[in-house]
C-alpha cells in the first residue's frame, strides 16, 4: 500500500500575517520588505493584488516600485509569523502526529495510519484548508500524494486555497 503524504504550504504566508494584524492592508498592492530603503531592501512577499503588477518574491524594493508605485511596504514581524506557523502545524498535529515541518509555512504531514479516521488523504487536505481558514484567516495550498517530492508538486499546482491529488495513476498527465 502506498503511503499518503501530503504537503501544506500556507499562501502568501508573511503577506498574510501582516494581513491579520492589519486588514486594511488587504485592499492595497503590499508587500513585506527587509528594509524600506530602495536599493538595498528586498521583498520578502506579496499579496495577491501585488502579483498583477509583476512584483516579485526576492527582487529590490527599487524594482517592485518602479512596477508599482502604490505599493505598500511592510516590515516585517518574525515572531508573528512564528506564532502563526505553531498555530498551523498544531491544527496538523490534530491529524498526525507524524508532522515535519519545512519551513516556516510549509509542512509534511504522513496521513497513511489516519484515514480509518479521518477520511481519505483528499478529505484530511480539504478538511485542514477548512480549519485554517476558519480558525487562523490562513488559506494553504495542499498537495497529496505517495511521496513527499510529489506532494510538493502537487501544493505548487494550483494556489491559493487548493488540494491537488497526484496518483501514480494520474501524475504524468
Amino acid at each position: 500500500m502506498d503511503r499518503v503524504i501530503l504537503h501544506c504550504d500556507a499562501n502568501n504566508f508573511f503577506a498574510s500575517v501582516e494581513s491579520l494584524a492589519r486588514p486594511e492592508l488587504k485592499t492595497v498592492p503590499m508587500a513585506v520588505s527587509n528594509s524600506d530603503d530602495r536599493r538595498h531592501g528586498v521583498i520578502l512577499a506579496k499579496n495577491d493584488l501585488a502579483k498583477p503588477f509583476g512584483v516579485k518574491t526576492g527582487e529590490s524594493v527599487l524594482e517592485a516600485l518602479k512596477k508599482c508605485p502604490g505599493l505598500t511596504l511592510v516590515k516585517p514581524h518574525r515572531a508573528q509569523y512564528g506564532e502563526y506557523s505553531r498555530k498551523l502545524n498544531a491544527l496538523y498535529q490534530r491529524y498526525t502526529d507524524r508532522v515535519e515541518a519545512a519551513s516556516i509555512d510549509e509542512s509534511f504531514l504522513d496521513v497513511t495510519d489516519c484515514q480509518a479516521l479521518f477520511g481519505s488523504g483528499e478529505e484530511i487536505a480539504n478538511a485542514l484548508r477548512k480549519s485554517a481558514r476558519e480558525e487562523l484567516g490562513l488559506t494553504i495550498s495542499v498537495g497529496v500524494s505517495f511521496n513527499k517530492t510529489f506532494a510538493k508538486l502537487g501544493s505548487d499546482y494550483k494556489k491559493p486555497d487548493a488540494t491537488t491529488v497526484l496518483s501514480r495513476e494520474n501524475f504524468r498527465q
